[in-house]
């Protein structure tokens, strides 16, 4: 889930001229550009904010699970803010 929204994010970045060379990076200009003008809801921000953390933790933890409770919940979330950012798109 986390890459489906970082791509969808780093895409809606290039479209708007704001290159960035790390997922940190992504996380900022998204926040700055976009969730601060209110062009992405803070929900969604915060669930690529949430989703970013997971990443983080997955690639660096030595043991990292998730219950069925945990992908269920953010999955639709993920989902929202694919939708949000296919809007920008457009």
């Amino acid at each position: 889930m986390y890459y489906a929204c970082y791509y969808a994010a780093v895409a809606l970045l290039n479209k708007h001229h704001f290159i960035t060379n790390t997922h940190a990076g992504v996380k900022t200009m998204l926040g700055l550009h976009f969730v601060s003008k209110g062009l992405i809801s803070k929900e969604s921000g915060r669930t690529f904010s949430n989703l970013f953390d997971s990443r983080q933790h997955s690639d660096y933890d030595d043991f990292v699970y998730s219950t069925l409770e945990e992908v269920n919940e953010l999955y639709p979330k993920a989902q929202r803010f694919i939708e949000e950012v296919e809007n920008l798109m457009e």
